[in-house]
């Protein structure tokens, strides 16, 4: 099985970053976050030591969408 994750930011009234997980083509999980929730997000994933590259490009798109 080959899993893929994917993300948009979502610039509205309150900007969120989604993501979206998928196995074989098929859709398994989303979530959302705002900025202050995706910091959090990233906390947990850098104590457990899991790849969040993709969190913080995420991250960085969303403070960059709320000074604009």
């Amino acid at each position: 099985m080959n899993e893929e994750l994917t993300w948009k930011v979502r610039q509205e009234a309150d900007s969120k970053a989604c993501f979206y997980w998928r196995k074989d083509g098929q859709l398994v999980r989303s979530a959302e976050f705002t900025q202050s929730e995706l910091e959090v997000e990233c906390e947990r994933l850098c104590a457990a030591g899991t790849d969040m590259t993709q969190f913080v490009l995420a991250l960085k798109l969303l403070a960059l969408s709320r000074d604009s």
